[in-house]
């Protein structure tokens, strides 16, 4: 399962149906992967808050694989963006973190655990929600 930056901030704010179901993804042994663009998000959105806000995002991050954007990746990001926005006449409105998620979702052949179900069905791969 990759995990989107919406699900995590759902998670770390203790929202219970994101609880819920990462305590499902554990019981049933599922690998949960976390996108470096993710870690990066996350980075930029602790940076505003407190020492514990920051704490406790690199503490959340330690419990998951994070999956490094390679140059492969990179390029399948940029041709799912591309068709994404050419099937909206250029218009998506997709903004450039979710393809590279995208990415490593269609790498991994998993779906993406997001609150944002529109912008990574219209790059085309699967996705669950909470």
């Amino acid at each position: 399962m990759i995990l989107d930056t919406s699900f995590l901030i759902d998670l770390f704010d203790g929202q219970r149906h994101a609880f819920e179901k990462g305590q499902q993804l554990s019981d049933e042994g599922a690998v949960q992967r976390v996108p470096s663009p993710v870690v990066t998000e996350l980075s930029y959105g602790a940076a505003f808050g407190d020492e514990d806000e920051r704490r406790a995002v690199r503490n959340a991050l330690r419990m998951y694989p994070v999956v490094e954007q390679t140059d492969r990746i990179a390029q399948r990001a940029g041709r799912l963006l591309a068709r994404a926005d050419m099937d909206a006449d250029g218009r998506s409105g997709i903004d450039k973190v979710d393809p590279m998620v995208a990415a490593v979702a269609d790498r991994y052949d998993e779906p993406v655990l997001t609150a944002n179900v529109a912008d990574f069905e219209a790059l085309g791969v699967a996705v669950e929600t909470y």
